[in-house]
C-alpha cells in the first residue's frame, strides 16, 4: 500500500511539472470548429502513463523481461503519438507504427506460432480489429472527463477479474494503471479541465486497454471478455459504419459520434454525458465479470447482448437527430 502512495505523489507531481512545460512550450489544444471545448487547453496530460509503467518496474517487476514486450510497444505508440501532438503526422506513419507495436505484443501471445490459412485469416482479422479500436479510442476523446472514466471503469474492471475470478496479469501492473488514471482524472474531471489526454493520453490507454483484453481472452478463451471494449466499441464502431454508408472519410475528425451530438448538438453538460457512458461500461463490465465467474462461455451470448446495446445505440441516435433539426428548424 505504502508503494502505491508513492507511485501516486511521484506520478502527481511529475503531471504537475508536464502543465507548467506544455504551457511555457506551447503545448495548446485550442478550439476550432470541430472542438467541444471553447477555451484553450493543455494537451499531453496522457503522457502520465509512460512514468506510470517504469515506476512499476521499480517498485513491483521480479522480472522485467516478461513486462517488456507491453513496455516497448507503449513507448513506441506514445512516442508518435506525442509528436502527432506537437506536430501533426501523415496517417501512414502512425499507423505503420501502430503495427509495429501490434507485432510485438503478437508475437508475445504465440499469434506466429501456427503457420495455415485459417491462422493467418486470424491474424489479419486481429490486426484489422486492433488498429480499429485503438483509432475509434483516439477519436472517442472529445469531451471533459469521458476517456478517464472510461480507462477508470476498464482497468477497475480488469484489475477485478484478476483478483477475484482469473488471474492473467500482475494485479500491481493495472492498479498502477488505475493509479495514473486517477492522478490525470484529477486535472481532467472538471467544468473547466485543467488539460486533455492528446493523441499521447488516449493511443497509449487505447493500446494498454486491447493488450490486456486480448491477454485475458487469450487465457479464457472466452470471447465475453471484449465487452470490456463495450461502449466506445459501440459508439465508435456504428459511427464509422455511418461514415461509410455517407461516403466520408473516417479517418478524418468529425462531429457525428453520439456524445458528440449530446454535447455539441444539445448542449448537454460534458461530465453528464461521461458519467452516462461511465455507467453503462459499468454494467457491460459487471456483465462480464459474472459471466467468467460462472465459466460461461456462450459467444452467442455475448453477441446478443451486443445486439440488444446496438439497438439502443441506434435508437438513441436517431432520436437525437431528429431533435437536432427540430433545433435547427427553429432556430432558422
Amino acid at each position: 500500500m505504502l508503494n502505491f502512495l508513492i507511485i501516486f505523489i511521484i506520478l502527481f507531481v511529475l503531471e504537475v511539472l508536464y502543465l507548467k512545460i506544455a504551457i511555457a512550450k506551447g503545448i495548446i489544444d485550442n478550439p476550432n470548429h470541430r472542438s467541444a471545448h471553447i477555451t484553450p487547453t493543455i494537451r499531453g496530460g496522457g503522457i502520465i502513463y509512460v512514468p506510470a509503467l517504469l515506476l512499476f518496474l521499480f517498485f513491483y517487476s521480479d522480472n522485467s523481461l516478461n513486462y517488456l514486450p507491453l513496455i516497448i510497444s507503449v513507448f513506441i505508440v506514445a512516442i508518435i503519438s506525442f509528436i502527432d501532438d506537437i506536430n501533426p503526422l501523415s496517417t501512414k506513419i502512425r499507423i505503420t507504427m501502430h503495427c509495429i507495436a501490434f507485432t510485438i505484443i503478437f508475437y508475445q501471445f504465440g499469434f506466429f506460432n501456427a503457420f495455415s490459412i485459417l491462422s493467418g485469416v486470424f491474424l489479419i482479422l486481429t490486426y484489422a480489429f486492433s488498429l480499429g479500436y485503438l483509432n475509434i479510442y483516439n477519436f472517442m476523446d472529445g469531451i471533459n472527463g469521458i476517456t478517464f472514466l472510461n480507462a477508470l471503469a476498464t482497468f477497475g474492471g480488469l484489475w477485478g477479474i484478476n483478483k477475484y475470478v482469473v488471474e492473467f496479469e500482475n494485479s500491481n501492473l493495472l492498479m498502477v494503471y488505475i493509479l495514473a488514471t486517477l492522478v490525470f482524472g484529477f486535472f481532467n474531471f472538471r467544468l473547466k479541465p485543467k488539460c486533455f489526454l492528446g493523441d499521447v493520453g488516449s493511443i497509449a490507454i487505447g493500446f494498454s486497454i486491447i493488450y490486456f483484453v486480448i491477454k485475458l481472452f487469450v487465457v479464457t478463451q472466452n470471447y465475453v471478455t471484449f465487452l470490456l471494449l463495450g461502449v466506445y466499441l459501440l459508439d465508435g464502431g456504428w459511427t464509422i459504419v455511418e461514415r461509410i454508408l455517407r461516403k466520408e472519410n473516417v479517418f478524418k475528425a468529425h462531429r457525428r459520434h453520439l456524445y458528440q451530438q449530446f454535447a455539441n448538438e444539445l448542449k448537454i453538460p460534458h461530465l453528464k454525458i461521461s458519467t452516462g457512458y461511465f455507467v453503462v461500461q459499468l454494467l457491460c463490465n459487471g456483465f462480464v465479470y459474472y459471466m467468467l465467474l460462472n465459466n460461461n462461455d456462450l459467444i452467442l451470448i455475448a453477441l446478443s447482448l451486443f445486439v440488444v446495446l446496438s439497438f439502443v445505440y441506434l435508437y438513441l441516435k436517431k432520436r437525437t437527430y431528429d431533435k437536432v433539426e427540430k433545433l435547427n428548424a427553429k432556430n432558422n
